[in-house]
């Protein structure tokens, strides 16, 4: 028997800020599944390096016409199905927008046609909810890995859709164990975003040790509260002789525009390698933003390791969890004065320490975050044929 056929719903896809989807679809599609990606909409920044061979529909692209003959054939076929979907909707209303049925039939038919046999929603927002829907009117087993934001900043109907789910995954122990507190009873297994090792390896030696005082420091991500660059921003300071540069972008561009960071712009993953190519140390100085959003293990620290790059991060969230002194450092969160001390620290370090701590950084994502090491845990969750 082969294996299970699988649709990913998403929001948005490919995302550039959200690789790790297409990173996680390709492997299952790898491990012998027929993978295809239901998604609301196109992306905000599309990631170019998204694997182009996964059948990908966009609903917003749905014709009005389209949608209504898809909604005549899905009453026909499951008229109480659909009645119950209705009820349903004046529940989920209170907390979420929801989508008419119309807009979901398009979806419907594609999955019944693929012959789809199980839906795996990536963040507990809208894509899980229409996942939840699916399933119900299909009669389809589904699975949600929630994240960050649609845990902590806008959990919307979060406890129903962990108890609707047939499978609830966790990227980190930190938020399994809020998921749990959550929805009591329910099981929730942990399965990192894990990386590509083969595409995040080094094309070079790793840099010489700077000169006293000087050297680079990466960092990647949304300029959110979240991530902790306004601390960074603080802790640069303390280190005049130090180039901190940041790819990524987002609302808080403006506030950090007239400090000491190198403000590169999102970039797409053939930048993001090149800048850890050239980085003496990666800085991943997450907090819990004041509206409670927060990260879970962001997917940047593993690519970093695996390039060989020593990591200074706070020990929040799920960062615990990935770093350890081996090949990096923890500082308290919110503390720019000890996020300084030790980025400079590792910076001050011998080459061949750095680099000694680089190889025990990729030893650590080979062993426990191969994206294809994951991606075959979570086939095991999601096939019970498996």
């Amino acid at each position: 028997m082969g294996r299970a056929r699988l649709a990913v719903l998403v929001d948005r896809f490919p995302e550039l800020s959200e690789t790790f989807v297409a990173t996680e679809a390709a492997a299952l599609r790898d491990l012998g599944h027929a993978v295809r990606v239901e998604a609301r909409a196109r992306p905000h920044r599309p990631n170019p390096e998204a694997d182009d061979a996964l059948p990908v529909a966009y609903a917003h692209e749905d014709t009005t016409a389209g949608r209504l003959r898809a909604l005549a054939a899905l009453v026909a076929r499951h008229p109480l199905r659909a009645a119950r979907d209705l009820a349903a909707r004046r529940t989920w209303r209170g907390e979420e927008d929801v989508p008419p049925l119309r807009a979901l039939a398009p979806v419907a038919r594609r999955l019944r046609a693929a012959g789809v046999d199980h839906l795996h929603a990536h963040f507990a927002a809208g894509s899980a909810l229409d996942a939840l829907r699916l399933a119900r009117l299909l009669g389809l087993r589904w699975s949600v890995m929630p994240h960050g934001w649609d845990v902590f900043q806008q959990p919307r109907n979060l406890a129903a859709k962990l108890r609707a789910a047939d499978v609830v995954v966790a990227p980190c122990a930190a938020t399994a164990e809020h998921l749990r507190a959550v929805a009591p009873g329910v099981d929730v297994h942990v399965v990192v975003m894990g990386v590509d090792p083969e595409r995040f390896r080094r094309a070079g030696p790793p840099p010489p040790s700077p000169s006293p005082g000087g050297g680079t420091v990466l960092a990647v991500g949304r300029l959110v509260e979240k991530k902790g660059f306004t601390d960074l921003a603080a802790a640069a300071e303390r280190l005049p002789g130090v180039t901190v540069r940041v790819v990524g972008d987002g609302p808080l561009r403006a506030r950090l525009a007239g400090t000491r960071l190198e403000l590169l712009g999102a970039l797409p993953p053939a930048g993001v390698r090149a800048e850890l190519e050239r980085a003496d140390v990666l800085a991943m100085p997450c907090v819990v933003a004041a509206d409670g959003d927060r990260d879970a293990q962001p997917v940047v620290v593993k690519e970093a390791l695996a390039m060989e790059v020593p990591v200074v991060a706070t020990d929040a969230v799920g960062l615990p969890e990935l770093v350890d002194a081996r090949f990096g450092r923890l500082v308290a969160p919110g503390d720019p004065a000890a996020l300084a001390a030790a980025i400079a620290e590792l910076l001050a370090l011998p080459a061949a320490e750095r680099a000694a701590m680089g190889r025990a950084g990729r030893a650590h994502v080979e062993r426990c975050c191969d994206v294809r090491d994951a991606a075959a845990r979570l086939s095991r969750l999601l096939d019970p044929r498996d």
